[in-house]
């Protein structure tokens, strides 16, 4: 074959014609959008910034949703008590996490010595 003839067509190789014209897209709307789910959605809702009354910034609507729903439990709503305590114990905010180092100590040693390496414990 020589330098002048066409490529042949066939398997990786389209016809001239058809092939994608240089800096065109094969897909050009691309790939459609994923749709969303509620966790999103509601996650957007409560990300925005509403003004409060008394208050002269503007805050995230969840944080304003917690401030009124504390208002409603000091004023004697046994609901929203009972709902602010929910939400506490599912943040994991009533839990309290103490570190000891001596129970680090025994399970790094411990660890080690299951995997047969020798330590010397001098304390």
């Amino acid at each position: 074959m020589s330098k002048n003839t066409k490529h042949p067509v066939g398997y990786c190789s389209p016809p001239e014609h058809s092939r994608f014209r240089k800096g065109k897209s094969g897909n050009p709307k691309g790939r459609p959008k994923k749709s969303e789910d509620i966790y999103t959605v509601l996650n957007r809702a409560l990300s925005r910034k509403v003004t409060v009354q008394g208050v002269d910034r503007k805050i995230p609507m969840r944080e304003a949703l917690i401030l009124k729903l504390r208002e409603l439990a000091l004023s004697g709503d046994r609901r929203a008590l009972e709902l602010q305590r929910r939400i506490l114990a599912e943040a994991g905010g009533g839990e309290t996490v103490r570190y000891d180092p001596e129970e680090t100590k025994r399970k790094v040693l411990t660890a080690f010595q299951n995997m047969s390496v020798k330590v010397n414990d001098n304390d």
